[in-house]
């Protein structure tokens, strides 16, 4: 996954503070137990109120901080120092990349310190916290991205891309700051369901190959080429959701991360799945939401230790915490007791259907490479800079020189 979407995730008018937990100190020098966390602001309220609940019912302390930069950046940086965190939040993505690292070694094997049974969690997430038989974290929800709309400018969300099309005529006027849709475009993230809508995949991860300059992918980027005629400018992240927020767009291209903010910038907001490509669902990539357990935890104190996997264990297994995500956040539950009992709302319904639809990220250590060389082909065409087949081919060349 691109290492900047959470980063960018709190546009909706900045994070709010974190209240630092108080917490003991190790010997290694990191305050603990400390969990790095970079959520969008409703995630954060919400997983501030877990920890002091937690704190207050088993009497131990967790520190929660923002890594202050990029996460991804910092676990690298910091790791290595000895100045990391105990445990930190991300998608599945990166258990591959990480646990094949030796020098310094970057992930934490729990299996002999977790009492929950991982057949407690859906398979997708059980099989997505694994990596050659170690458990390196613990799954609390499914997310990927879908449509927004907003109910006061579209009667119902279009079924069909033809359909989208003809709405985003009649709002698009970028001369008066109106736009038909809001949509990162040009991250393979977001991209990712229209590129794989037609059965080609970014990256094989069964036979290990680059498959980005398939011809079901060019197809696929042809279809996304007609939604990059109805957003602004800047395709970032900060500049799309703005106008969706301010109700300058009909639709928008997103994740659950938004939809507590969302809810409380547009007076009606609906959810669907995307719509179809010439009859084809757009083949999301869906992620599994985790605590990952750092290195730091194997020369942590015991209280560290406990407190990081208790935490972790008792979040992730908490139905009411599990279903309260699912109603202010739109995440999808992994608790297999949750998805089996619970009645989710019209918009976690949605994005649940969409993940159904959508194909889970890679783990292997080769999708590190794929990001940057398929954002940077989108962003050229994108700004017209080349054609569409040729960036796909491009890119491809560029990731197997990397391999």
């Amino acid at each position: 996954m691109n290492a900047n979407r959470r980063t960018l995730l709190k546009a909706m008018g900045g994070s709010a503070a974190i209240a630092a937990l108080a917490g003991c100190s190790d010997d290694d020098g990191v305050s603990g137990p400390t969990m790095w966390t970079d959520l969008a602001d409703a995630e954060d309220e919400d997983m501030q109120a877990a920890i002091a609940a937690y704190e207050e019912e088993t009497g131990l302390e967790l520190t929660q901080e923002e890594p202050g930069g990029d996460l991804d950046q910092q676990i690298e940086t910091a790791i290595p120092a000895g100045d990391g965190p105990h445990s930190w939040i991300w998608a599945h993505d990166w258990v591959g990349r990480f646990a094949v690292r030796e020098e310094p070694e970057f992930l934490y094997d729990a299996s002999d310190d977790i009492d929950v049974d991982l057949d407690a969690y859906t398979g997708a997430a059980r099989d997505a916290v694994q990596f050659d038989g170690a458990v390196h974290g613990l799954p609390f929800a499914s997310e990927t991205v879908t449509l927004y709309y907003n109910e006061d400018m579209v009667d119902e969300p279009p079924e069909t891309l033809d359909e989208m099309v003809d709405i985003m005529e009649d709002f698009h006027d970028p001369a008066n700051g109106e736009y038909g849709l809001s949509y990162p475009a040009t991250d393979p993230y977001f991209a990712s369901g229209f590129l794989q809508a037609y059965g080609g995949d970014l990256y094989d991860e069964d036979a290990l190959e680059v498959t980005v300059d398939s011809d079901e992918c060019k197809q696929g980027l042809e279809a996304l080429e007609t939604l990059f005629d109805y957003i602004p400018e800047d395709p970032g992240y900060e500049s799309q959701i703005i106008v969706f927020a301010d109700e300058l767009a009909p639709f928008a291209i997103n994740g659950p991360w938004e939809l507590g903010n969302l809810n409380e910038e547009v007076e009606n907001v609906g959810v669907a799945e995307l719509p179809t490509v010439d009859g084809n669902h757009p083949r999301t990539y869906s992620g599994i939401q985790m605590f990952y357990f750092s290195s730091m935890l194997a020369d942590a104190e015991d209280d560290t230790l406990d407190a990081i996997t208790g935490f972790a264990e008792w979040y992730t297994t908490n139905e009411e915490t599990v279903l309260d995500n699912a109603d202010n956040h739109g995440f999808i539950p992994v608790l297999e007791a949750a998805v089996t009992d619970a009645d989710l709302s019209d918009e976690v319904e949605a994005f649940a259907q969409q993940v159904d639809h959508g194909v889970p990220m890679p783990t292997h250590p080769d999708m590190d490479s794929v990001w940057e060389p398929v954002e940077e082909a989108l962003t050229r065409v994108f700004n017209e800079d080349q054609a569409g087949d040729e960036a796909l081919d491009q890119a491809a060349s560029e990731i197997r020189e990397r391999l």
